[in-house]
């Protein structure tokens, strides 16, 4: 029998036009910060331009050659959410927002919405899978798709989807990038190394190009079976842009959080 509370009331929000980073983070902390109790938000979105993301505690500054970064036309923003260095280009990322006792706690939810995106990939004909195994790695580890952790998504054992979460009020926030096609090995390069000796798996190796749209409505449909409750198509509310607007010009957009480590 299942011990999860009522079913959540969930909003579907996938954005076709990409946004640049420090609005994207500000989008889902401000959507975390005024969840309401009962209710569940999906947000699917891009980046543009293409960014690279920093867990919240992760070591950065100083460590990436910012020129190389501008000659290359790439941003920086942090996240709220801890985790490792991301590049953001051909993925589709998204942003599932929900009550923190909705399936148990953190790590429960973590699985759940997991295995929700493996259920839309694998209706794409991607045989995607949860890992059972792997290892988590400290912040300072290097880039995040270098080895998956137990509970990632993978696709022969490479990981597939990067995911962090992070405890916002009384809600949970928890976000990840899809790899669609492309590789992380920018983020090497930009901090002097040689490109990942592993890159991670993309979308596009298993099933060949797909449409964003495509891939994001898969999702939804997946986490849809994967979490319950009753869902519908939504848009960011006035509130949610509003607090995403304070939430940017305060931190996300500053130097002073970017480069905070």
């Amino acid at each position: 029998m299942s011990t999860d509370p009522a079913p959540l009331r969930w909003r579907v929000v996938i954005e076709e036009e990409p946004r640049p980073g420090p609005r994207n983070m500000a989008l889902d902390h401000a959507m975390a910060e005024l969840a309401r109790p009962g209710d569940g938000v999906l947000r699917l979105y891009g980046w543009r331009p293409h960014t690279v993301s920093f867990g919240r505690n992760e070591p950065a500054r100083g460590l990436y050659d910012m020129a190389a970064a501008e000659r290359e036309g790439l941003a920086f923003v942090r996240r709220p959410t801890g985790g490792r260095a991301v590049l953001h280009a051909h993925e589709v990322t998204y942003c599932a927002v929900l009550p923190a006792d909705a399936f148990g706690g953190l790590r429960p939810a973590y699985v759940r919405i997991n295995e929700g995106l493996v259920e839309g990939l694998r209706a794409l004909g991607c045989p995607a899978e949860v890992a059972r195994g792997g290892r988590t790695l400290p912040p300072d580890a290097g880039p995040c798709f270098q080895a998956p952790a137990p509970g990632e998504v993978v696709l022969g054992g490479r990981k597939l989807v990067g995911s962090a979460q992070v405890l916002i009020g009384d809600a949970i926030l928890q976000h990840g990038s899809v790899i669609l096609g492309g590789d992380q090995s920018a983020l090497a390069r930009l901090a002097g190394g040689a490109a990942d000796p592993l890159p991670p798996a993309t979308l596009e190796s298993a099933t060949g190009p797909r449409a964003w749209k495509e891939v994001a409505e898969a999702l939804a449909v997946g986490l849809g079976l994967a979490l319950g409750g009753a869902w519908r198509e939504g848009q960011v509310t006035p509130e949610e842009h509003a607090g995403a607007l304070r939430l940017e010009t305060e931190r996300y957009a500053t130097d002073a959080w970017t480069w905070r480590r």
